[in-house]
């Protein structure tokens, strides 16, 4: 029997920066297992998930198949479509330089003007409740 290591996301299902790496495994159809962080207890912020997991004390943080960690959700997802190139959905266009600038540009328009407002109603309606 096969012992194979499988890729762990540790995050909050609730939390919009885990989702949305979430949504770009399934898309790749990639399988995985969520381990929740304690984030009402503080357990991301801890010394010890400071040192071995995440420096600032932030979600999501993955481990790929092969011991790989890394972490920032955005960072994580490029990663993923790199790594996975071929697997599931083409997330990022590569063969159009023009269909690639838009992605970009999308990217970094969600990035400046919509996740801070997203994220900032899920604080307020999930996580101050």
């Amino acid at each position: 029997m096969e012992n194979k290591t499988q890729i762990i996301l540790y995050g909050l299902a609730m939390s919009t920066c885990t989702q949305r790496v979430m949504a770009t495994l399934t898309e790749k159809q990639l399988n995985f297992k969520l381990i929740s962080v304690d984030f009402a207890g503080g357990e991301h912020k801890t010394e010890k998930y400071r040192e071995e997991k995440q420096p600032f004390g932030v979600i999501p943080v993955l481990i790929d198949e092969d011991g790989f960690q890394i972490y920032e959700s955005r960072a994580i997802c490029r990663y993923l479509e790199l790594k996975y190139k071929g697997k599931g959905t083409e997330l990022i266009p590569t063969k159009d330089i023009k269909a690639q600038g838009l992605f970009e540009q999308a990217a970094s328009i969600e990035t400046s003007y919509f996740d801070p407002y997203a994220s900032g109603i899920v604080v307020e309606r999930v996580f101050k409740k």
